[in-house]
């Protein structure tokens, strides 16, 4: 398939100095610098970051208003804007990396290439759900006005959560049990997040878990891009939502182009919560989602945990061919 040939074409293999991918700062660092490098203390510097920018913008909007009261909008730019800082912050000075790996400008072809592929999967898993009488078009709606959806589930949700989850979470937790380690445990996060959602439910937040959060963790594991995550992302809320007419995530909100209709049992529709709680795209997401990883690991590309990293170096068996510099 030309999309996954694309997705592993240039697979960042770990360094032999450390065994790290180039998204991860480079060990060992200085005796001085080694609290302040601690996946931990990088982790704690992101959320008082994130949380203290996002509350003097939401108080800087809040201010503005003639009743003090907070409007809607002011909080997806306080996530964005949040998520954008604190990340600046961890990476281009905590720990030196200017311009971080996996945001660097050059590699930005990869944000066009998540779009594609975000597309193509929606597209896929709605297209089998019209074959099967489960979703049918009736109608066009030529009054929706898609802006405001754009940027709070396409350009907040696909940048800030991608920052949060595969930027941070993923990443940190990579660098202490593995990439494999790191794939379940931000996957469950991930889907437990959408349980806060007004429609969300416990199958609703194992799907995503599965189908979102297993393959984005696994599409930024063999790219060490989030260019790639951020346009995936935000192709796939876009073309559920405004685009095919789902709800996204338990979201309780409903407008798009195309007026669609939903008919069939809930596992098939995902009922309120939308397309991400049928079991089309849990199948056949999850199922690239490890695939990729299983590619991933015959490539050599994942991280391995901290300990099994530590006996490798000690006893001198890291292998120079893993390392593209040498």
């Amino acid at each position: 398939m030309p999309l996954i040939g694309a997705i592993i074409s240039s697979m960042p293999v770990p360094r032999s100095t450390d065994l790290l991918t180039p998204d991860h700062p480079v060990r060992p660092y200085p005796a001085d610098h080694r609290l302040r490098m601690s996946p931990w203390a990088r982790l704690a510097v992101f959320a008082l970051v994130f949380i203290g920018v996002a509350i003097l913008i939401i108080s800087a909007i809040t201010a503005s208003t003639s009743d003090f009261s907070v409007p809607d909008w002011s909080k997806p730019v306080a996530e964005l804007v949040g998520a954008l800082v604190a990340y600046g912050v961890v990476t281009m000075y905590t720990e030196a990396r200017i311009p971080p790996f996996e945001l660097a400008p050059r590699r930005a072809l990869g944000l066009v290439k998540g779009l594609v592929l975000g597309l193509v999967l929606a597209g896929v898993c709605v297209g089998i759900l019209a074959a099967t009488g489960t979703y049918t078009i009736t109608g066009v709606n030529s009054s929706y006005s898609p802006w405001s959806d754009l940027f709070v589930i396409g350009v907040v949700a696909g940048v800030a959560e991608e920052i949060m989850f595969r930027g941070v979470v993923f990443r940190l937790l990579e660098e202490g049990v593995g990439t494999w380690g790191a794939v379940i445990v931000s996957a469950v996060l991930f889907g437990v997040l959408h349980l806060s959602n007004p429609d969300g439910t416990w199958w609703g937040a194992a799907s995503i878990a599965v189908e979102a959060g297993i393959l984005f963790a696994a599409v930024y594991a063999v790219t060490r891009s989030l260019w790639w995550c951020v346009g995936l992302h935000f192709a796939w809320n876009v073309a559920e939502g405004p685009i095919f007419g789902s709800a996204v995530s338990g979201s309780g909100h409903v407008n798009s182009w195309l007026v669609s209709s939903w008919s069939g049992p809930e596992i098939l529709t995902g009922g309120s919560f939308g397309l991400e709680a049928s079991i089309v795209p849990v199948v056949l997401l999850g199922a690239l989602g490890i695939a990729l990883l299983v590619l991933a690991q015959r490539k050599g590309a994942m991280v391995a945990p901290m300990w099994t990293r530590r006996r490798v170096l000690t006893h001198g068996q890291a292998d120079p061919r893993r390392d593209p510099a040498m």
